[in-house]
């Protein structure tokens, strides 16, 4: 009996090791392709239906005074491109959140980043620096 409790302390504690190196592994990669990925203008023009705008790093929310929020779920940073029932929805894990970037439901906790911009109304045009 003992020879079979170590073997399964074994297993165990091997497990956890693997786990806890493979997401600290992963934690590092997101935060280095995030980091990596130099700072660029990004411009989008504006259309007048009041809709969401998908771009790879952000989402444009075209309403009375436009919002600009990263495209990053605070989750686990998966990219969010799906806008179903006035909702954006993260694909990976469900999370959702309003327009603004706050979370409805997680397991997301935080809200979405907000990223600064320039109008130019006369173009309808916004520039957003990523």
């Amino acid at each position: 009996m003992d020879h079979t409790n170590s073997r399964r302390y074994f297993l165990k504690t091997a497990g956890s090791l693997l786990g806890a190196a493979f997401l600290g592994l992963w934690g590092t990669m997101i935060h280095t392709q995030r980091k990596s990925k130099k700072k660029e203008l990004i411009r989008i023009s504006l259309d007048s239906n009041g809709t969401v705008l998908f771009h790879e790093d952000c989402i444009v929310i075209n309403k009375d005074q436009p919002v600009v929020l990263s495209s990053y779920c605070t989750h686990l940073g998966c990219r969010i491109q799906t806008f179903e029932n006035g909702q954006l929805v993260c694909p990976c894990h469900g999370s959702t959140f309003d327009l603004e970037g706050n979370p409805l439901k997680g397991p997301a906790i935080t809200q979405l980043k907000k990223l600064d911009f320039t109008l130019n109304k006369e173009t309808q045009t916004i520039t957003i620096k990523i």
